[in-house]
């Protein structure tokens, strides 16, 4: 297994030769994420021979920390990457920190997912620590546009640090909210999934609810769910207090220690619970990597009297426990409207936009393969589903794979399977194209497992797994395909093609989960940008393009369904607008059997075509 982290130069050293000097320490300036891996990686005990250290040159950001990395770890199978990454290595075909797992063909990225790998490999060379990755192994497993918990560990707090490693220059005097918010966090009572479990174990009692648990008559066996919530998750320390204290301690560095007792004392009384743990071990990796003494300009102390004079609010109502990804409000204040009156009015401003809407029917006579001839694993049944399920989703599968096979045979090499899920459509173009590559990229670990499980009892050759969020990747390719790519993420994929001018094959769906993101945002067209079409009636109109329903079935309102497949039209014809704007051209299709799926849409993009 390799791991690969960014780097920018050998402090005051013009070569990477330098570092195999004889000498205690080498110095080398990294990215705030690069050194929580390092950290991990040290305080796990990993051993080099089985988790290989990639260093690859970037080029520096404003958050760079000065490391010290001893000699006898350089030494260890420690390699060092040019500047230009080589291009038939798939673990830098995404953002680091990564890890390529070769002999699975899988590239992790992302900060929690590579800290989640390194654990797993430090938990299978030592049993009896299962419990760093949480209940069920589920700490930090979802991505971060689906967790609150990923998402401040692996966003949220990354900015808090960057911030903190600038505070006090003239545009950045304020505290980050982060540090609020987890304050907050901590001042919530515990929750836990096997809460009562816990409870007995904790103080010695037999109880299976809460009912049970308030008729205790002894106040010392009842159980303080403030007290007990010792560490970020709840009562036991995981994954997660690794990476927010590795956060933390470069925070309390720059703010020193009675400072931020001073404005956080449930921070502060978390970092030290932490640090006792383990007698202070992973403070002792914090400081053996970057010591103080390495003129590290980033972690000057600041003054108290600045931070005395910040005025900080605590959130009476912040937790991480919140686990709905409803609670995230992904759209801020936007309130849709259902109102029909209303929804009538927004498509009559619709139809004075100039452009033709609309969607044709699907004109394959046959298919260009045979499901005779494809092997279970590589058909529908091959993903566990459910046998009712099993002739829509080759009815999805059917009209996409034909589109991809057609593009293919112009010489295009590589394909990307975007939220590639179980693999269901990777994994048959995999098959039905062997002489193509084909980039199974999904953040869902779980689905991705079981993918694996399948091509692996195919034994094909030509997939790479990519776990990691689309934000991530970053490879070329030839074709991008996603059949229902949930909201937004259907427009990200669609970017990605763009970025790299690849054909793309996408079935959109929830189209009411559409929302503006910092690089994609509605309308997607010019055309349509420069309608009368206010943000929140386009939104409206996404939202109306999910009342989508079965026209057979009895209870369905057949014109609130029409309504809603003339929505998908509109939300489509604003993307192909702005695909065709950068040079495609786009067919704008139904899937072949059209009772499939209510998201039955199909754009077809053929660059420069």
């Amino acid at each position: 297994m390799k791991l690969y982290l960014k780097y920018y130069r050998v402090a005051s050293e013009p070569a990477i030769d330098c570092l195999h000097e004889p000498s205690s320490v080498h110095l080398l300036d990294v990215p705030f994420e690069s050194y929580i891996v390092l950290v991990l990686y040290r305080y796990l005990e990993l051993v080099h021979s089985s988790v290989v250290v990639h260093f690859v040159q970037c080029k520096a950001t404003s958050n760079v920390l000065r490391v010290a990395i001893p000699a006898s770890f350089l030494a260890q199978s420690v390699m060092f990457t040019d500047v230009k990454p080589r291009t038939n290595d798939p673990a830098l075909f995404c953002q680091l920190p990564s890890i390529s797992i070769e002999r699975i063909d899988t590239i992790v990225s992302g900060l929690c997912g590579v800290c989640r790998r390194l654990t797993k490999e430090h938990i299978t060379a030592s049993p009896g620590s299962e419990g760093l990755l949480g209940f069920k192994g589920n700490t930090l497993v979802a991505p971060a546009d689906a967790s609150l918990w990923t998402k401040f560990c692996e966003i949220d707090m990354i900015r808090c640090v960057e911030d903190m490693l600038t505070f006090g220059a003239k545009d950045n005097c304020t505290l980050p909210i982060e540090l609020a918010q987890f304050e907050s966090h901590l001042l919530q009572p515990l929750k836990s999934h096997n809460i009562y479990k816990l409870i007995n174990l904790v103080n010695n009692v037999r109880i299976s609810s809460d009912e049970e648990h308030r008729k205790l008559v002894d106040i010392e066996q009842r159980f303080d769910f403030h007290a007990n919530h010792k560490f970020a998750e709840g009562y036991g320390k995981t994954l997660a207090d690794l990476i927010l204290f590795v956060c933390f301690d470069v925070i309390e560095r720059r703010l020193t220690k009675d400072c931020l007792r001073t404005k956080f004392s449930n921070i502060s009384g978390w970092l030290e619970r932490v640090t006792n743990d383990d007698d202070g071990k992973l403070r002792r990796v914090c400081y053996e990597l970057m010591p103080t003494v390495t003129n590290n300009s980033a972690l000057d102390q600041i003054s108290c009297s600045i931070i005395t004079e910040q005025q900080i609010t605590i959130p009476q109502e912040f937790s991480l426990y919140k686990s709905d990804t409803k609670k995230l409000n992904l759209k801020g204040d936007q309130i849709l409207t259902t109102n029909q009156a209303e929804v009538l009015e927004i498509l009559g401003k619709v139809s004075r936009i100039p452009t033709d809407i609309g969607s044709t029917v699907n004109d394959w006579e046959a298919n260009l393969f045979n499901w005779d001839t494809v092997p279970v694993d590589a058909r529908p049944e091959g993903g566990k589903l459910p046998p009712a399920r099993i002739l829509r989703k080759r009815h999805q599968l059917e009209s996409l794979v034909n589109e991809v096979i057609q593009l293919a045979n112009g010489g295009a090499k590589i394909i990307v399977d975007f939220c590639s899920g179980t693999g269901h459509l990777g994994i048959l173009l995999a098959y039905l194209l062997p002489n193509c590559t084909v980039y199974l990229l999904e953040n869902k670990e779980e689905s991705q497992q079981r993918a694996m499980e399948r091509v692996e009892r195919l034994a094909l050759r030509n997939v790479v797994f990519f776990q990691c969020n689309l934000d991530y990747f970053t490879a070329r390719f030839d074709i991008g395909v996603s059949l229902h790519a949930c909201g937004v993420a259907t427009d990200i994929v669609l970017e990605k093609c763009f970025a790299q001018r690849a054909h793309f094959v996408s079935c959109p769906c929830c189209y009411g989960k559409l929302y503006n993101i910092e690089h994609v945002t509605y309308p997607r067209s010019s055309l349509f940008q420069s309608s009368d079409l206010l943000l929140k009636e386009y939104f409206c109109i996404a939202h109306c393009a999910d009342q989508t329903h079965d026209l057979a079935s009895d209870r369905t309102n057949v014109a609130k369904a029409h309504q809603g497949f003339y929505c998908m039209d509109v939300i489509d014809r604003d993307r192909a607008l702005r695909a065709e704007e950068l040079g495609y051209s786009v067919l704008r299709k139904r899937l072949k059997d059209e009772n499939c799926t209510p998201k039955n849409r199909l754009l077809v993009g053929i660059y420069g075509g």
